[in-house]
């Protein structure tokens, strides 16, 4: 019996779709490096949709051994590994070494087959301390080594040790908020010389400054430092920044990405492939792609959905050729200060924008750091001016805006400061973002009941339908011992989302600490 040609194609389509795509359990095949997945672009993409990015806080992904293995935690889940054997990928199996918690904050060593990651897990039987320290293991072809912790200093008994990356000599870069000479959120490094680590040191600024910096992650190559930072003149309230390695060691003044990143991008358990070619990072971006299956977890009612995105490293060549070899005109317009005074600098920073481009950048938070410089020496009037000259030569600048505001309030003018935000976010209204609620845990921190305070009444009245700030006002209030405010934004919260199981908590913890006597 003959068959037709039609039939044979449509049976080949088939035996080829059945060898392709499927396999036991309906999970699809993958093949080749990074789940055989088409190379990005400079444009961010959203990675394996339902399997890497879900419904869930996909919050932090490495690859190893050129591509091949992948480790990857979600936040609900736990930390899972892949990888490829015999020409194709294996199905997610949870990894060995996770922490209690189930998800694993990591990020992968040079040699691309190091994972170093955080752990309060006790080193031995008798240890009591409950900070984050710094472990690795190993991928060993068809599994992982056990875990074992870095030696002292690189570890302490005393503080933590947070989202450890490692450079090529071997140093540890990490962050911490535990450190007595720590400001908000700072980068130490351990360096690793002759065999041994040294002891911990704070990076000094411009890494650093008076603001939050977290979650460095060094380049492959040890070339440049990525890091989170709430510093004044971003584009959020959280940026992505940059320092190149110079010749002599030292690291540049940190650039912001620039908006091609910022503020798609979450600057946090970030991560780049071992042959520096890809950038990988979280973003809770709104998408219609599919996702699998439905949010069940009470968390993300709060948080929100991140999903893992990933693009080219391309832009890094960009801000490198873009800034190495140029001065820094903000450096220079400090100098102009200094010497001759606040109107001089004004004068010179328009004739540098206008004239001098070829030879300075213009990064604008180095430009923030000098007029909260200013006003925390009580030069109010002085920053001003200097606001004013920004402003000319950026007319247009969201940051300036929104960096100067954020200064007013970390500068103890958190009236000022938040009539400004208001006036820009009226400018730019499709800039408006609840995300200024993370500047009143800086608050917190620095035991300023009053300011935080402020900050978070006024999100709740610029944000009346949004039970999520209402949430946190009732936790600060709770923090300060308010109780009966408190209960009443808790309960306000509950109005607008009665299913809000984190709410629901606190009411009932609040009630009872109101009945004890």
């Amino acid at each position: 019996m003959k068959i037709s040609k039609y039939l044979m194609i449509s049976l080949a389509l088939i035996f080829m779709l059945l060898a392709v795509c499927t396999e036991k359990d309906n999970f699809l095949v993958y093949r080749g490096p990074y789940l055989g997945q088409s190379p990005p672009g400079s444009e961010p993409q959203l990675f394996m949709p339902g399997l890497i990015s879900t419904n869930y806080i996909d919050h932090c992904i490495g690859f190893l051994k050129e591509g091949r293995v992948c480790v990857f935690s979600v936040w609900e889940k736990g930390t899972y590994s892949m990888y490829e054997t015999k020409g194709r990928w294996t199905q997610p199996e949870k990894v060995p070494w996770q922490n209690e918690q189930g998800a694993t904050d990591f990020t992968v060593g040079p040699n691309g087959k190091t994972v170093y990651f955080q752990s309060a897990r006790h080193t031995t039987p008798d240890d009591k301390k409950r900070e984050g320290n710094t472990w690795k293991v190993e991928w060993a072809g068809d599994g992982w080594t056990e875990p074992v912790p870095l030696p002292s200093p690189a570890n302490t008994e005393e503080f933590s040790e947070l989202y450890p990356s490692v450079a090529p000599d071997g140093s540890v870069y990490y962050f911490t908020v535990s450190r007595p000479d720590t400001r908000i959120g700072d980068i130490y490094r351990s360096q690793f010389v002759d065999g041994m680590y040294l002891e911990a040191e704070r990076l000094l600024y411009p890494i650093n400054s008076d603001y939050y910096e977290v979650d460095p992650v060094v380049a492959p190559d040890g070339s440049y430092l990525l890091f989170g930072s709430g510093r004044p003149g971003g584009y959020s309230l959280l940026d992505l920044y940059i320092s190149f390695r110079e010749e002599d060691g030292s690291w540049t003044h940190p650039v912001n990405t620039g908006p091609d990143v910022n503020p798609f991008c979450i600057p946090i358990r970030m991560s780049v492939s071992p042959d520096g070619k890809y950038f990988f990072f979280p973003s809770s971006h709104d998408t219609d792609v599919p996702k699998g299956e439905d949010v069940i977890s009470p968390n993300i009612e709060r948080w929100g959905d991140y999903d893992i995105y990933w693009m080219s490293t391309d832009f890094i060549k960009d801000l490198r050729d873009q800034y190495i070899g140029k001065k820094s005109a903000a450096g220079r317009i400090a100098l102009e200060y200094e010497e001759r005074g606040i109107q001089s600098a004004a004068t010179m920073l328009n004739e540098l924008f206008n004239t001098k481009q070829s030879s300075f950048y213009f990064e604008l938070s180095e430009f923030m750091f000098f007029c909260g410089d200013l006003m925390t020496a009580g030069k109010s009037e002085e920053s001003e001016q200097l606001y004013v000259a920004l402003l000319e030569s950026f007319p247009e600048e969201f940051r300036i805006k929104q960096g100067y505001a954020i200064t007013c309030i970390m500068n103890r003018q958190v009236s000022k400061g938040l009539d400004l935000m208001k006036e820009m976010w009226n400018q730019f209204p499709s800039l408006k973002s609840e995300d200024l609620f993370m500047i009143s845990f800086q608050l917190r921190r620095m035991l300023r009941k009053e300011d935080e305070l402020a900050v978070l009444q006024f999100i709740t009245l610029e944000f009346p339908g949004s039970g999520l700030d209402y949430y946190n006002l009732a936790e600060a209030h709770e923090h300060y011992g308010n109780i009966k405010e408190a209960i009443r934004y808790c309960t306000k919260t509950l109005e607008l989302k009665p299913d809000f199981e984190d709410a629901l908590e606190m009411r009932k913890r609040l009630e009872s600490k109101l009945e004890s006597p």
